[in-house]
């Protein structure tokens, strides 16, 4: 079933994963020869494990803004036509639509505070016994792209990217001539034992065995039959109030009888799509994205039909995910960098960091380098912005004729004064999901093909979702085939404090992941992978070859109401008075704002769409 917005257009499955968008700290497992730990290039950031995404070095420039420390700034003399805050995709691509759209010839500095460029389109690689395996470290995918706007697919096609041909380069019969379906696992210390059951049959079936009582064996069964009408007898506006006025976990509780076991089982569901916990999922949201409990009933929303032959978009997909969308952003804006053509060659291209922050180039990349000021040099707001940084312990200063803002809407009331107040508390609305994506590359996967499964749900362990990472062949990587070869799991983890209303959930989550350990995340993984597949022959201290921790403490793009705190969680759905990011993203001076949070929309077409508004408002007087 799929929503459509404003524009008409499907927002079937917003799911932004469809259940899965520093300095390397010490090490749990000991490096051997053939892997890639052993020889890694610490300028080439896509190779190194351990703590990334937010990484330590990354934030706390930030964090001690927002606590009032204040930096002297030397001018570094350098002058731009225009300085980018923010190299995820929203950042590159502002770049690059600048060139084509407004001056070809432009000086570009792009700034960010990582030491990878992506965003949260973040590229994992590792070398595992010779061979080179791929992983995302956060935006997985394209979703539905035939459907994104016409100057977002501009880009796209652009880039070099060809969507029709995702079908050539994603094959799902590696799954299907392994037998691997899609599975749950149940652990010891909520379920009584250890339980891993693939679901061949369909999810009842599977229920069968499993360590639960026969009763809630029964409910989630009915459930996922999906063919009841718990609202059997309601008008449709009363319907509609219903689903407006709950949360799944209320809805379903009160509604489809469930008890305290199902809704504890069926808790992190939504982890993945939503960062959220069924305790805070309105059920309108659940109904929407296709969740069970609903049976197809009709509540006042327009929804799609899954048996409409004519809805035929597919996902599109890099092995690397949406990081070779960044990487293809950057060969455009500097071509000295990599040794690209198109979207097969820049799987296998090895981009020369060194290469990124060159003086002779006209658009420059510069990491490590957090914004904490940006502000007109003429109190008018008509003239060049001074753009101040902290790199390492120092403190810099560049000049741009027009800036774009294309980093956390939140943290620009802190970097701006030129913002009014009222556009300030729209900014400081915007929410962000935390969440951890976890890549591990193993040796093998016999154990896992023998299981059954290419995707786990674990409704109580700390990673609720494990996955075989997606079949995609592309260039010269080639996705393992063979199950004696190298092969990338993906686990995620959402951090979450439950009873709380969603946007407190977010920041008690966010606290804890920064205070969360290395070897906490490593040891996690280790000893449920284990525990999962040991009976199959897995062993953890053999089979796995890498961690990559990939922590994002400001995740998924959300917005709050200003009056309720009520989050946002379908853009489309809420009337302009309840669009606080509409207000945020106001060009204000030579200052424009893009970044997926001005569209509150954490979708990679969301934040293409916003940098390319973000620059075309730089053209108004």
């Amino acid at each position: 079933m799929t929503h459509k917005d404003k524009a008409g257009l499907p927002l079937s499955r917003r799911t932004f994963v469809n259940g899965i968008g520093l300095s390397i700290g010490g090490a749990l497992f000991a490096p051997s020869p053939d892997t890639l730990a052993s020889s890694v290039d610490p300028g080439y950031p896509p190779a190194l494990t351990g703590m990334r995404g937010s990484q330590p070095g990354s934030f706390e420039a930030a964090h001690a803004l927002v606590s009032g420390e204040q930096w002297r700034f030397r001018d570094s003399q350098e002058q731009y036509d225009l300085a980018v805050v923010g190299a995820g995709i929203s950042g590159l691509a502002a770049a690059y639509v600048y060139r084509r759209d407004i001056n070809p010839h432009a000086r570009i500095l792009i700034l960010d505070n990582h030491d990878d460029f992506g965003g949260h389109a973040r590229r994992n690689e590792m070398v595992v016994d010779g061979r080179t395996v791929l992983g995302f470290g956060g935006s997985m995918m394209m979703v539905e792209p035939t459907y994104y706007p016409e100057a977002v697919q501009d880009v796209i096609r652009e880039l070099g990217i060809d969507v029709q041909r995702t079908s050539e380069f994603y094959n799902r019969s590696v799954f299907t001539k392994n037998g691997l379906t899609r599975g749950y696992f149940l652990d010891k210390e909520h379920y009584g034992r250890d339980y891993l059951a693939a679901d061949r049959d369909g999810f009842g079936a599977s229920l069968d065995g499993a360590p639960l009582s026969r009763e809630t064996r029964q409910e989630l069964q009915r459930l996922f039959a999906d063919k009841v009408d718990y609202l059997h007898g309601k008008s449709r506006d009363e319907r509609k109030h219903i689903v407006d006025t709950h949360s799944w976990h209320s809805y379903l509780q009160q509604y489809a009888g469930l008890g305290t076991q199902s809704l504890a089982f069926l808790h992190k569901w939504s982890h993945g799509v939503w960062a959220i916990g069924a305790d805070a999922l309105p059920a309108w949201v659940a109904l929407l994205d296709g969740y069970p409990g609903f049976a197809g009933m009709d509540a006042g929303y327009e929804l799609w039909d899954s048996a409409d032959s004519s809805y035929t978009a597919a996902d599109f997909y890099f092995p690397d995910g949406n990081a070779s969308i960044a990487r293809l952003l950057v060969n455009k804006l500097i071509p000295k960098v990599a040794d690209a053509n198109g979207m097969t060659d820049v799987v296998n291209a090895t981009f020369q960091y060194a290469a990124l922050d060159r003086q002779d180039q006209s658009v420059r990349l510069r990491l490590n380098s957090t914004v904490v000021g940006v502000r007109h040099v003429d109190e008018a707001l008509q003239g060049p912005l001074h753009v101040e940084y902290v790199k390492g312990s120092e403190g810099w200063r560049v000049t741009a004729k027009q800036a774009i803002w294309a980093g956390y809407h939140a943290m620009l009331p802190h970097v701006c004064d030129d913002i009014p107040e009222a556009q300030k508390a729209a900014l400081s609305s915007s929410v962000r999901a935390p969440f951890v994506y976890v890549t591990v590359a193993i040796r093998r996967w016999q154990s896992i093909a023998e299981a059954g499964v290419h995707r786990v749900y674990c409704p109580g362990s700390f990673y609720q979702t494990v996955m075989l990472t997606h079949p995609v062949s592309m260039g010269n990587h080639q996705y393992a085939t063979s199950t004696d070869q190298p092969m990338v799991l993906h686990l995620q983890h959402v951090p979450l404090e439950p009873g709380l209303p969603p946007a407190a959930q977010f920041r008690a989550g966010r606290q804890r992941l920064l205070t969360t350990p290395l070897s906490e995340f490593e040891q996690n993984a280790k000893n449920q992978l284990a525990r999962m597949f040991s009976a199959k022959g897995f062993d953890a201290d053999r089979d796995i070859a890498g961690i990559t921790v990939n922590r994002w403490a400001h995740g998924y793009a959300f917005s709050a109401d200003p009056e309720s705190g009520a989050v946002n969680w379908w853009p489309g759905m809420h009337a302009d008075e309840q669009t606080p990011w509409i207000t945020a993203r106001s060009r204000v001076g030579n200052l424009a704002i893009a970044g997926s949070d001005a569209a509150s929309n954490a979708m990679a077409e969301a934040a293409i769409e916003e940098a390319i508004r973000a620059v075309h408002s730089l053209r108004e007087p």
